[in-house]
């Protein structure tokens, strides 16, 4: 046998029934057989069982059959998973470079991945046993025991599988091996740490884990911070719930938003001394179930306090006696708080509740009803819940473009008058996010208390929007038809966006689903998978969601290094190996230059689009120390960089070197220092993304769009795509569409687009420019900039030029004359001073004024090449910029 070989254990349990939480037999002997492999193995699809429960590593031939699901798996190929009839458990392979994502780090060794099997939603990002104290990187041990038992004349096979990692101490530090097994009919993961003192000096053992399990954005409560029996925190939403417990020990817990630290101490108070040579085992119980009801159920049947438990069914009704689905229903027995739970697509739940009086609080789309009390005897079995002040109806969306076919789309429902908006999930969610309701093939059907609602659908800034009321009666069906008519012609060029993450970027907990959906919503037709140190996909959410014919994809990434927040950077396209560390990723670096040669060079240099995000240009450009003198900055990352990031967007309308916040100075303005950066002679190309992070109106706020030789986005190609990016092809909006070409005028047929390079020796120069919008905003300028200053002669307003402005979609379609002296980069702006993109775009892309640029056309006047004109715009070039 190899040493990366897993052999077969066997256990026949064929025919025999799986053990419930309520069939747990005691064993009294058990057979061991314990084999051990490297922990680089790359073993054969082998997997160890014992009846119910299994063990084994994770290859491509095992994977569909062993990885739960959820929004926060991280499992990835090497990694050893536990399961028995009831859950399913992730160990990170133990090796020193196992990264769970960006945040959630050195997991090898860790339980990285835990869900029930039947409503598998993981939710925990990573459970560290010692408290990131130990590095268990020295192999593992594995193991399956079993026995046929006899209980209430049902037999069952009662086994354990389990996981065995060391950590090697030394002077002061003891030896940690830490045990995870797994039980026949157990809703629970056992983990035994057991410390060794190899010193001659006693040692104080602390006694502490922490976890992560990220609750910023969604519907996440955790235990008080306190000392308690039992941790927990729940994601009601997503529907999984964590407990964990010590027996013999409270649980003194400290969480925020991201992390919890828990420590242990033993319940008669004594202090753990490691004498030398002796060792100490520590036992903790990680229980997992669909919802926290559940997990307070499991952990006192376990604690031998569940006797009066009884099974039970709620039934959730209106007031027609009709199933409620997703109704958030918090129980209450004998006065103390059990927890929520969410009704199925029956109205159902299932749990497990003592004896005793209850109380049911119910609340449906953020909307709280009245409390229903009930109460549960010896012989109860199903107990309905009856909201008899619930009148929903239902609204049935239609929405096609104006030739009558489905398109994806974006719903809003505000509540009129006295209506209350409805809340559907936290801006983690797919398809139905806050007030939001994102459909893939225009159709959305939602319940809704009956009322009034004022609906906005709409579907990106190349459609007019509809804004119109929606009326819903009790136990009626309202239908609402909508056709959005494409009115912006945007003939040659393909909407984008290049910046924007999801869960597996380790910064957020948004769904990659939701974002795939918010795309396709707001006509985003070409969006690379951008995710934060991990190469990843969109194609598998397009395909389920058959949105290929709306939304083109390419595997990319952001490389995220220090210092931040400056060393950031975008790539497409690069090479995916899925279920691998990072999807195959490079590694991040402390050296802004030495980072992104790496990412130049991945993939065997290939070509690809790097982009700067989000930088201080003075700190990049002309401060690499950051001591606020000039120096030559980050020189050797410059070639590298084709594109760059220099939204806001908006403060182009109101130019100057200062971006502002409040009033208040936000850093240096990204926009005004690339103008200066064009004019040393840098051609790096402006780009504006959302580097959006959730799903509440998250992309579509600012958007590219690229030349491109197909309007169709199925037949959109990521190189072409790559390639007119990287040299300039590129319009930057947060709505409006520009169309701008440039040419001699002494051969005016002779065009150029944003990004190439014009001879004009005549010194005159013709630009025609075109903007248009949809419906639901206006523009009331547009001006040109010449090497990054704005000329009175080529700024037109409604106020000053109401002749050139129409309030048709095409808003302005000027041919302008003008000369130029010398060589210069030309650049045309439009936008609107004073109104505002409105509800459209949401509460925060919805303030900004809609603006949108070209990128350069370069001209070339005296026939040698296009010189760059060294003017700074009556300002210094920047330096990093610090905040007084």
């Amino acid at each position: 046998m190899s040493s990366g070989s897993l052999p077969t254990f066997s256990a026949d349990s064929h025919g025999q029934r799986p053990l419930s939480p309520n069939m747990i037999p005691m064993l009294a002997s058990l057979i061991v057989v314990t084999v051990v492999f490297t922990s680089c193995s790359r073993s054969s699809a082998q997997i160890a069982k014992s009846g119910p429960t299994m063990v084994a590593r994770l290859t491509p031939e095992n994977w569909n059959d062993l990885v739960p699901r959820g929004k926060e798996v991280d499992a990835i190929y090497g990694d050893i998973v536990l399961r028995n009839e009831l859950i399913t458990a992730v160990i990170a392979n133990p090796a020193s470079t196992r990264n769970a994502n960006m945040t959630v780090k050195s997991v090898g060794g860790c339980l990285i991945d835990l869900a029930v099997n039947d409503a598998a939603s993981d939710q925990l990002s990573a459970f560290y046993p010692g408290r990131r104290v130990f590095r268990f990187e020295d192999g593992v041990s594995v193991g399956s025991h079993g026995k046929s038992v006899t209980l209430g004349g049902v037999t069952a096979t009662a086994s354990t599988s389990e996981l065995t990692i060391q950590s090697r101490g030394g002077g002061s530090q003891p030896d940690c091996v830490v045990k995870y097994s797994i039980e026949g009919g157990k809703p629970y993961v056992k983990i035994s740490s057991t410390w060794t003192n190899t010193s001659d000096k006693e040692i104080k053992l602390t006694l502490e884990d922490d976890l992560r399990a990220d609750g910023g954005k969604e519907d996440m409560p955790k235990v008080p911070n306190g000392t308690h029996e039992l941790f927990w925190f729940q994601d009601i939403h997503w529907q999984q719930a964590y407990g964990v417990s010590a027996p013999g020990y409270t649980i003194r817990c400290n969480s925020n938003a991201r992390e919890s630290v828990l420590s242990y101490e033993a319940v008669d108070g004594r202090d753990m001394i490691l004498k030398p040579g002796a060792s100490f085992e520590f036992v903790r119980h990680v229980y997992v179930a669909k919802d926290l009801p559940l997990v307070l159920a499991m952990h006192e049947e376990e604690s031998g306090r569940g006797a009066n438990h009884r099974n039970v069914t709620l039934v959730v009704q209106d007031h027609q006696a009709k199933p409620v689905t997703g109704a958030r229903v918090e129980l209450k027995v004998n006065g103390h708080s059990r927890g929520i739970a969410v009704s199925d697509q029956e109205g159902k739940i299932q749990t497990a509740l003592p004896t005793g009086d209850g109380l049911a609080e119910v609340s449906l789309a953020g909307l709280n009803f009245a409390s229903s009390k009930f109460r549960i005897e010896d012989t109860t079995s199903n107990i309905p819940i009856k909201l008899d002040e619930y009148t929903p109806g239902t609204a049935m969306i239609t929405v096609t473009d104006a030739e009558g076919r489905s398109i994806p789309a974006k719903v809003e429902f505000d509540g009129s008058g006295d209506t209350q908006t409805p809340n559907w999930g936290p801006e983690t969610a797919e398809h139905f996010v806050r007030n939001l309701a994102y459909t893939p093939d225009g159709k959305v059907q939602a319940t809704l208390a009956s009322g009034t609602y004022d609906l906005i659908i709409s579907h990106g800034p190349e459609y007019d929007a509809e804004f119109t009321k929606l009326q819903v009666d009790a136990g009626k069906t309202s239908e609402v038809q909508v056709k959005l008519s494409r009115v912006v012609n945007t003939t040659g060029w393909v909407s984008a966006d290049f910046h924007s993450h999801s869960s597996p970027s380790g910064d957020n907990t948004g769904s990659q689903l939701g974002r795939v959906l918010n795309l396709a919503a707001e006509h985003v037709e070409f969006a690379p998978c951008t995710e934060h140190n991990r190469i990843s996909t969109y194609v598998d959410h397009i395909q389920s969601q058959n949105l290929g014919a709306f939304l083109s994809t390419v595997s990319g990434m952001e490389l995220t290094g220090s210092p931040l927040p400056l060393n950031h950077q975008n790539a497409f396209p690069l090479i995916y190996k899925p279920r691998t560390q990072d999807g195959g990723a490079p590694t991040p670096d402390g050296s802004p230059e030495t980072q992104v040669e790496r990412l130049a060079a991945w993939d065997n240099n290939s070509e690809k689009l790097i982009q700067q995000n989000h930088p201080d240009i003075g700190w990049l450009f002309y401060d690499k120390d950051g001591n606020q003198e000039p120096d030559t900055g980050y020189s050797r990352s410059f070639e590298h960089i084709n594109v760059m990031e220099i939204h806001p967007i908006d403060p182009i309308l109101d130019l100057g070197p200062l971006d502002s916040r409040n009033g208040k100075p936000f850093g240096n303005s990204r926009m005004f220092n690339w103008l200066q950066l064009l004019n040393q002679g840098f051609r790096i190309y402006g780009v504006v993304n959302t580097d959006s992070h959730y799903n509440f109106h998250g992309s579509g706020g600012l958007r590219l769009w690229l030349k491109s030789s197909t309007d169709d986005p199925a037949e959109i190609d990521s190189d072409e795509m790559k390639s007119v990016s990287r040299a300039g092809n590129i319009i930057m909006s947060n709505g409006p569409f520009i169309e701008f070409t440039l040419a001699d005028s002494a051969k005016p047929d002779d065009v150029r687009i944003a990004g190439q390079d014009l001879a004009a020796s005549s010194g005159k120069l013709n630009a025609r420019i075109k903007v248009q919008t949809p419906n639901w905003f206006d523009i009331d300028t547009v001006f040109v900039l010449v090497n990054g200053r704005k000329r009175d002669d080529l700024t037109f307003t409604r106020d000053t030029h109401p002749d050139m402005f129409t309030t048709s979609t095409v808003k302005f379609d000027q041919t302008l004359s003008f000369p130029v002296e010398s060589d210069a980069h030309v650049i045309v702006v439009t936008g609107h001073r004073t109104e505002l993109l409105g509800d459209v775009q949401g509460p925060a892309w919805g303030a900004q004024h809609p603006a949108a640029l070209s990128n350069p056309v370069f001209v070339d006047v005296d026939g040698d090449g296009f010189k760059a004109s060294k003017d700074t715009l009556d300002h210094p070039l920047p330096v990093k910029f610090v905040a007084k």
